[in-house]
């Protein structure tokens, strides 16, 4: 067995003993490493001296860090993944400042459908939904505090409080009509109804709509031969007795919409409750046998991304459980190699899964202190933390039982705690810091990329690495230095026994003879030789030609494999991803993607400067914008015209023409009065009749599509002039379904928005903030891979000082994340902020095993002779990092995997990220970068010319082996191996 259970990234990243004899012995290296090495040595000695201190005050800040996250409630962002610069953002601001200009406004909805999936318009299910519509408005109360009462919905609404009367109106016709009764004045048909001369459209409301003798394309309802949208409807076929009533055959979901804008007695607290109470009545207490009710807002989102982080909460003692279990068996494995089994092992072990996690609550303390909000996306880096962490741990008890079985077979007079903790500092100290560099370097260019919550993943988890380095060389040093003490009291007393028992045997042994000799452990004599023997046959059989030649061909296919899928990934994210698996909300996405978004996928369009409307040409041009936002259509769809959009000059219009109409009541009687088609030219529009057009009964509901202000150049101070206002209008196809359809489809809206910049126009849709990854992502992904890369390849140089080792990372590194992101596209992982983050993570150390190998590949070179076959050098090699790379990997897969217990997309894509990385980087490191290596060699051995054999210097061959004697790496002053002899 190796004599390490760590992380290769700690063993020599590579500035251990090991690494480093060559610089100490010669005095040659660079001076900054040397440097290193002296201050961590002096650190071993501090440390040791007061270690009770370290680990008090590491304790009290860690506690105290502990209180602050547990009083810290959670906030999330629902634009916190959508990328910086990014003009969803300043879409989504201008949308959150029309609604809520006095405070945060009410905008829930009810989607319904029913339980057996059959149609919502029959009778008994029109007239439950009623139900549900009339308990909401009248039940669910807000406390107002100017006024001192609670106040139902239907009593604090003062806009959009007539938004779901398309629904009643088609009930109550469908009720009218149903009895027989003959109306002409009703017409209630599929999209636009007329109920007693007044038309209202259904789209906003009806969805999975399947209409008699049409197709499910609701699209077939527009005439576009002529331009015009008109209805076609052809009633010779109509034989079922209810398409006499309408044209609707079936509806598969009703949507029910609640919004009100921000009272002045009203607290954002008390605004989300409400909308939190519909979401707990309709979707947990109301029990009903025809319907599935699904409630839907943005503080019912913000709620479920919450539960998806706290639910990450208990698998994390899951997580420490396999860890802790891990760590004692691989500790004790260890130790009983070493012949240094007992209790205080165990303690070590179970106190360096605790490290890290006491690091991570003194970081994330740290940043909510300083103002930083807890998104649920820092709940995983316990879990990360944990995993990478613990290895330096390991080290620094596997150096410890190194030092300490030098220590016993050469016995020093100056031997102490301080100076066993100094020579562990010295040999791992800097190593541990260059893993921690790495991480954090990788986790810095990671915080200014993609998006404001991975800028807090990536800041969390950098912070952490860090304290957990302060962490390792303060409190876990200190409580080895405590542990150690009575080791080395153990070892005194051993020893005193030893010279007692000479003394009394009279044997004359001089005292500086006497080393603390113990007899290897039967357990050590049983496994040496099956490792050794393991390890020979692998190299033999990776230096046959065949075997490496095949391995570099599987390597290229590999790459190509990968590159093909990347070019294969999809670029996806929605909110529903961070919620739980069991989430209602996921449903409900699944819905709404199956019968809402191809049929009516809706544009909220913001006009902030519309102008002096009176004057014929603004109008004329104000129309013509949404003509041309009407009339859009691409490869995912086109728009429904007219009949989509909700636009309030046109209705201003009708009521222009028609107020005072003596022909009013005989439009009315007009059986073939079709939908009405305006005519933009002779439109007009008086700005001191708006206000009575807005109080009108007919049409108060335009209230909350405009926004007035005080006249400014009128004599009364009552006066008021349009200052913005807002339209809708819908579109539709089945591609829409697509992603990346519905990218393109807010591509062409805003490039119309942007040919009226007079306007100031601004464009809204509900995926707006996710759909802009699809332009962003694959940028952020490169631009962050390739700063990491070279930020961790600037530290291995400055530490290393050897261009062959950084080439060959960094090679390996690049390898590993076309990897990642290849196997991720066919695992049906989407490339999204989430992935991004868990990559760049995974980078800070995918770079440890290859650097490892190639570097004790090169070191093996020197140590074994210019003229020495790969197969010794290999053997050189993977004696210090097959076994300690295989046990990290164990260790580091099991704690992981405690995540997939939870429920969560984003525990699903780090659980792949990290178990990819860490397969990946052990077949670089084990497999492909030795098979690339040895083929190497035998090229420069092909090219080399034919004497050069020959040209070898020839010196006797007991000086020759004392020479690869003296060249080989050792502990200092020691004998003894630290890895199975070859």
């Amino acid at each position: 067995m190796d004599g390490s259970i760590a992380r290769p990234r700690r063993q020599s990243l590579l500035i251990g003993q090991r690494s480093l004899d060559v610089y100490n012995e010669v005095d040659q290296g660079p001076k900054f490493v040397r440097w290193i090495i002296g201050k961590f040595r002096n650190w071993g000695f501090l440390i040791a001296k007061h270690a009770w201190l370290a680990i008090i005050i590491c304790l009290i800040i860690s506690s105290l860090a502990m209180v602050k996250i547990l009083l810290t409630k959670q906030a999330n962002d629902i634009t916190g993944y959508t990328p910086y610069g990014a003009r969803a953002k300043d879409e989504y601001l201008e949308y959150q400042r029309f609604f809520s200009s006095s405070g945060l406004p009410i905008a829930a909805y009810l989607f319904i459908v029913a339980k057996d999936e059959g149609s919502m318009s029959r009778p008994d299910y029109l007239d439950e939904t009623i139900q549900v519509l009339n308990f909401a408005l009248n039940n669910i109360t807000m406390y107002d505090s100017i006024s001192g009462k609670n106040e139902t919905f239907n009593q604090f609404c003062q806009s959009f409080c007539q938004i779901n009367e398309p629904v009643r109106q088609f009930y109550n016709g469908y009720q009218i009509l149903s009895d027989g009764e003959q109306n002409t004045r009703i017409k209630i048909q599929y999209p636009v109804s007329d109920m007693f001369g007044r038309q209202f459209s259904l789209q906003p409301n009806f969805f999975g709509v399947e209409l008699f003798d049409q197709p499910d394309d609701a699209a077939k309802l527009l005439d576009s031969a002529d331009g015009d949208s008109v209805l076609e409807l052809n009633a010779t076929r109509l034989v079922d007795p209810v398409s006499k009533i309408t044209n609707v055959k079936s509806v598969k979901m009703i949507t029910l919409q609640f919004r009100a804008e921000h009272k002045a007695g009203w607290t954002d607290a008390q605004v989300k409750k409400w909308e939190m109470s519909l979401v707990d009545i309709f979707e947990q207490r109301y029990n009903s046998k025809r319907l599935k009710i699904y409630a839907y807002s943005q503080s019912y989102v913000e709620e479920e991304m919450v539960r998806g982080g706290i639910i990450m909460i208990p698998y994390l003692v899951v997580g420490f459980a396999i860890m802790c279990l891990c760590s004692c068996v691989l500790v004790m494995i260890r130790a009983l190699y070493m012949h240094q089994e007992n209790g205080y092992k165990v303690i070590l072990a179970i106190m360096a899964c605790l490290t890290p996690l006491l690091a991570c609550a003194t970081a994330l303390a740290l940043m909510f202190t300083c103002g930083v909000r807890f998104a649920s996306i820092l709940c995983v880096i316990p879990f990360l933390v944990l995993s990478i962490g613990v290895d330096s741990s390991y080290l620094m008890i596997h150096e410890w039982q190194r030092v300490t079985k030098h220590m016993r077979e050469t016995p020093r007079k100056k031997d102490s705690v301080g100076h066993r903790m100094s020579e562990v500092m010295a040999e791992v100290g800097p190593a541990i810091l260059i893993s921690c560099l790495t991480n954090m370097f990788a986790d810095f260019v990671g915080s200014f990329t993609s998006s404001p919550e991975i800028t807090l993943l990536c800041t969390g988890n950098m912070l952490s690495m860090w304290f957990a380095f302060i962490y390792q060389m303060t409190f876990y040093a200190g409580l080895m230095s405590i542990v150690g003490g009575y080791e080395f009291g153990s070892d005194e007393i051993d020893k005193n026994r030893m010279e007692i028992n000479i003394a009394e045997n009279r044997v004359n042994i001089a005292r500086h003879h006497r080393p603390l000799t113990r007899q290897p452990s039967k357990f050590h004599e049983a496994t040496q030789p099956i490792i050794s023997d393991s390890l020979q046959k692998y190299t033999h059989l990776m230096t046959t030609p065949l075997v490496f030649v095949s391995i570099c061909l599987a390597y290229l296919a590999y790459l190509a494999f990968s590159v093909y899928g990347i070019t294969q990934l999809n670029i996806n994210l929605t909110a529903q991803k961070l919620f739980a698996l069991d989430s209602p909300l996921l449903e409900l996405d699944d819905l709404r993607i199956k019968y809402q978004v191809p049929v009516y996928s809706m544009a909220t369009v913001f006009v902030n400067t519309p102008g002096k409307l009176e004057d014929p040409a603004r109008l004329k041009r104000l129309n013509e914008f949404v003509r041309e936002m009407e009339s859009i259509n691409g490869t995912w769809g086109e728009g429904w015209g007219e009949l989509g959009t909700k636009y309030f000059i046109r209705d201003y219009d009708v009521f222009q023409q028609s107020f005072g109409s003596e022909d009013e009541d005989e439009d009315f009687m007009d059986e073939d009065k079709p939908v009405t088609v305006h005519s933009d030219d002779k439109m007009t529009y008086r700005e001191d009749e708006l206000k009575y057009f807005l109080k009108w009964p007919e049409y108060d509901f335009w209230q909350g599509f405009v926004k007035l202000r005080n006249a400014t150049n009128s004599t009364d101070p009552e006066a008021e002039e349009l200052d913005r206002f807002f339209f809708t209008t819908g579109y539709h196809g089945e591609k829409l379904t697509i992603w990346t359809e519905r990218g393109e489809m807010l591509r062409a809206w805003r490039k119309v928005v942007d040919k009226y910049p007079d306007f100031g126009a601004s464009v809204y849709h509900e995926d707006g903030v996710y759909l802009d990854l699809i332009d962003n992502m694959p940028t952020d992904t490169w631009q962050s891979v390739l700063g990491t890369l070279v930020c961790m390849a600037l530290v291995c140089f400055v530490f290393l000082n050897n261009l062959f080792t950084v080439a060959i990372a960094s090679l390996s590194v690049l390898s590993i994340c076309a990897g990642i992101l290849g196997i991720l596209s066919w695992w049906h992982v989407d490339l999204d902020p989430i992935t991004m983050a868990a990559m760049i993570i995974s980078i800070g150390f995918s770079v440890d095993i290859p650097a490892h190998v190639s570097y004790h590949y090169y070191q093996a070179s020197i140590q074994e002779g210019p003229m020495s076959p790969p197969s010794s050098r290999l053997a050189n090699c993977l004696s210090s990092v097959a076994f300690p790379a295989l046990q990290a990997a164990l260790s580091t897969i099991l704690c992981v995997c405690s995540l997939l217990f939870v429920n969560l997309y984003m525990a699903e894509v780090f659980v792949k990220t990290m178990v990819l990385c860490v397969v990946l980087c052990n077949l670089h490191g084990l497999v492909f970068l030795p098979a690339i290596l040895i083929l190497l060699d035998s090229i420069r051995w092909a090219c080399r010319p034919k004497g050069a054999a020959a040209q070898r210097p020839k010196l006797p061959k007991t000086n020759s082996r004392q020479k690869q004697k003296n060249a080989k790496v050792q502990p200092e002053k020691s004998s003894v191996t630290d890895r199975p002899e070859v």
